[in-house]
Order: C-alpha cells, then structure tokens, then sequence
C-alpha cells in the first residue's frame, strides 16, 4: 500500500514539472504577480521588481484587495513602450555623440587655422615677409643684373679661346655663344617674368 502511494506521488511530481504554468496558457489573467510578470516578458523577477521600483510597471491593489499585483495586459503595453524608448534614445545618443565629434574636429580644425595665421601675421611682422610689389621689383632688378652677367660670358670666352684658335674661329664662336644665350635667357626670363611672380606672390600672400 505504501509502494503505491510513492508512486502515486512521484506520478504527480512529473506532471507537475511537464505542466506550463497557467498564465501562459489560454486566456491572459488581468492580474499577474511578479513571478508571472517576469515569465512573460523573459525577464528575472529581480529585474521587474526594479522596473517596478522605476515606475516603470506600477502595481495595484485589485478590486477584491489582497496583495498589490500588475495588470497584465497594461504591463506588457507599458514594458513594449520602455523598450521602444530606449531604442530611440540610444539611436538619438549615437547621432548626437556624432554631431559632438564633428564639431570637435571642426574646433581643431580652426584652431589650426588661426595659429597658422597668427604665425603668418607674427612672421610679417618681424619682416619675412614681402609684398607682391617688392617681389616683383627685386625680381626685375636680379634679372638685369644677371643679364649683364651673362652677356659678358661669350667675349669672355673668347678671349680664352684666342690662344688656342685663330681670331676669326674665336669671334664665330663668340657670336654663336652669344645667340644660344639669348635663347636661353629669352625662355628663363618668360617663365620668370616680374608679372607672373607677382600673381604667385599675392596667391600665397595671406
């Protein structure tokens, strides 16, 4: 009779344990505990006993009194809303933190910018700098100057070839020297004309 019993029992146990608990089967109670609240959101009983405490899921006393309880189909509702929210602020704190970012580099970005130009200032003042006028007469005064200079070349080469060649041979040579020069000049002075360096000059001037 004993045996019977025990196994009466242990039957009872393994039915129990296979069993889903009520409330998540057929209809939804309009009361719930916090047991039955966690199980249906997935969530522990800790973690709704601190949404709870949030005010988050407020809980009620029922109608017939007893201990305060959730009702059920308000406080999945009212869990759904939270989640959603959330999701949106950490969407809106993502943009944000990138909108941060980029004003920050925009901030280095002009600091750089005004302590290159303070640098410039400060160099123009102490004189490294010229203006584009100034640039433009020191140019034409260097060329005149170096144009003198290489005139002199060929009767100066000349007079050397003289002893080592008859007069007539050294003034040939001398004149064909004299006109590859030109050449040579007439192109180095075109690609550094007074004009063109003073437009470079004012394109980087500040």
């Amino acid at each position: 009779m004993a045996t019977k019993g025990k196994a009466g029992t242990e039957k009872k146990l393994k039915t129990a344990k296979n069993e889903k608990p009520a409330v998540l089967a057929g209809a939804v109670p309009e009361w719930a505990n916090t047991t039955v609240i966690a199980q249906i959101l997935g969530k522990t009983v800790r973690r709704v006993q601190q949404l709870t405490q949030e005010g988050i899921l407020p809980t009620e006393v029922p109608p017939g009194g007893g201990a305060r309880k959730y009702r059920t189909c308000e406080t999945i509702q009212r869990y759904m809303a939270h989640v959603e929210q959330k999701a949106r602020e950490s969407g809106e704190n993502g943009q944000q933190a990138d909108l941060a970012l980029r004003k920050l580099q925009a901030e280095i970005d002009l600091k750089e910018s005004q302590g290159e130009l303070h640098k410039m200032k400060t160099d123009i003042a102490k004189g490294r700098y010229i203006s584009a006028d100034q640039a433009a007469e020191d140019m034409a005064d260097f060329m005149l100057v170096f144009r003198k200079f290489t005139d002199a070349i060929p009767s100066r080469m000349a007079g050397v070839m003289a002893s080592y060649t008859d007069p007539a041979m050294a003034r040939a040579m001398e004149k064909s020297m004299k006109k590859e020069l030109d050449a040579m000049l007439s192109l180095f002075v075109d690609a550094a004309s007074p004009a063109e360096v003073a437009a470079e000059t004012e394109e980087a001037a500040p």
